[in-house]
């Protein structure tokens, strides 16, 4: 195991984040085993939480310069670790449905009812851009940072030069107003 010099993991992240990639591999060697086990229980899937292990690292290189301040390193890895396992859970059961209909279409019986799912969901996506459009600039920014570039809230606050409890706040109000106007 490589010699570390961190005082603590503040100190880590410091170096993480002017690019130290011996910081990162600190973290991966102190938190690894636990992260897996929180993987487990979240997923009893253990391709799906290796993978979401690895991402977890490749995310935080990729995003250090933007990470914000963290007090408690596994609490944010675990965080990290939830959201990549969301994530792909989502796209597994996006993928799934996509097969699913690709033999549903085959039957002459559900053109109709694919038809009519598929005009509901063109209505949906025209209510919600509206919605969208609604919404303050910065509303509309957070909204696309977390929604559609899945960025954290610690991150969009880096991004946008906020604290993390304004974005919080403007996350909520903004979903908020997009309840309203979807209903």
């Amino acid at each position: 195991m490589p010699d570390y010099n961190y005082q603590n993991d503040a100190a880590c992240w410091r170096q993480l984040k002017e690019g130290n990639a011996q910081a990162l591999g600190y973290l991966y060697d102190t938190y690894i085993d636990r992260l897996f086990h929180a993987a487990l229980k979240m997923t009893d899937n253990r391709e799906l939480a290796k993978d979401a292990l690895q991402e977890i690292f490749i995310e935080i290189w990729h995003y250090r310069v933007s990470i914000g301040e963290v007090n408690h390193s596994y609490s944010y890895l675990v965080k990290v670790l939830k959201s990549i396992i969301l994530k792909k859970v989502k796209r597994k059961v996006i993928i799934n449905e996509l097969h699913d209909n690709e033999h549903k279409l085959a039957d002459p019986q559900n053109i109709e009812e694919t038809i009519m799912s598929s005009e509901r969901i063109t209505e949906q996506k025209s209510r919600l851009n509206m919605a969208i459009a609604q919404l303050t600039t910065r509303q509309k920014q957070v909204v696309r940072l977390r929604f559609f570039e899945g960025l954290t809230y610690e991150q969009i606050a880096v991004k946008l030069s906020m604290n993390y409890q304004s974005v919080n706040n403007l996350a909520f109000r903004a979903m908020l107003n997009l309840r309203k106007q979807m209903c």
